[in-house]
């Protein structure tokens, strides 16, 4: 046997016997997820298209935008969720801001996407392109779409997002680069931090918890039913830093994040 199938094991092993557990512990909330899977799927296959007709149609960014917010709405009212959302008075309208987040779930996007009344970005790479259906609407969206092997043409594209919205916009970075597989926060890689800096985009750190318990990494079925908490942090500024600065800043952010951070909400 390789040895990565025995290390990978366990794993999905742990994440069966999790879900055996949960359906004979909570069967209604079992199927409660179930029929939330199924909801989900029909809400992107009806929504998505449209949203890109009428992408297409209006050859503006917005309806990807309006449905999308509704897709997510859509989402977090059928599993169940109640979202509190603190520290919104930091998000001033007219100003662009990085932000930047922990990750634990997809549900992650789907609750700030529902309930943050801001214009939300985020910076995808161009190989999600290729994705049927998410792929296409990214494409007509005004979310970021960058090339990684080009740094300068990113920053060029990220600078021209924040200067064409008049109601200033936020960038969304989730800085662990992938969800958290135990639900803690891990190290964060600097991508977000370093595009702030040559952006000179002031940093909102955003720290999101209560999120995994409804799809945790490796789980197929939605656990419906519960809370979950966002808090918006004061902006840090960037302008007059160099990059000099990029290891220090990653780390205050990291704090920042972590003093908001509930783990087990």
């Amino acid at each position: 046997m390789h040895p990565g199938a025995a290390q990978g094991a366990p794993v999905g092993s742990a994440s069966r016997d999790s879900l055996i557990a949960f359906m004979w512990e909570h069967p209604l909330h079992y199927l409660w997820g179930l029929c939330a899977d199924i909801g989900i799927v029909l809400y992107t296959l009806i929504l998505g298209p449209l949203a890109i007709l009428a992408a297409l149609i209006t050859r503006r960014g917005w309806p990807v935008d309006v449905l999308g917010r509704l897709w997510c709405r859509l989402i977090v009212w059928t599993c169940g969720i109640r979202v509190e959302v603190d520290g919104l008075e930091h998000l001033v309208p007219g100003r662009s801001y990085i932000l930047i987040s922990n990750h634990l779930s997809n549900f992650d996007i789907w609750c700030t996407l529902a309930t943050v009344p801001a214009t939300i970005r985020f910076v995808a790479k161009k190989e999600l392109l290729r994705v049927p259906v998410f792929g296409q609407a990214l494409a007509v969206s005004d979310h970021i779409v960058i090339d990684r092997q080009d740094p300068e043409s990113a920053i060029a594209t990220i600078n021209a997002a924040a200067l064409r919205s008049p109601e200033g916009v936020c960038i969304l970075f989730y800085a662990e680069g992938t969800r958290s597989p135990d639900g803690k926060v891990h190290a964060f890689k600097k991508g977000g931090v370093t595009l702030a800096l040559r952006t000179q985009l002031p940093i909102i750190p955003m720290s999101i918890s209560g999120t995994r318990k409804f799809l945790p990494k490796g789980c197929a079925v939605i656990r419906p039913s519960g809370r979950v908490k966002i808090v918006f942090d004061a902006p840090i500024e960037t302008a007059g830093l160099s990059l000099d600065r990029r290891d220090e800043l990653n780390e205050r952010i990291r704090e920042r994040v972590l003093s908001n951070f509930i783990e087990h909400y």
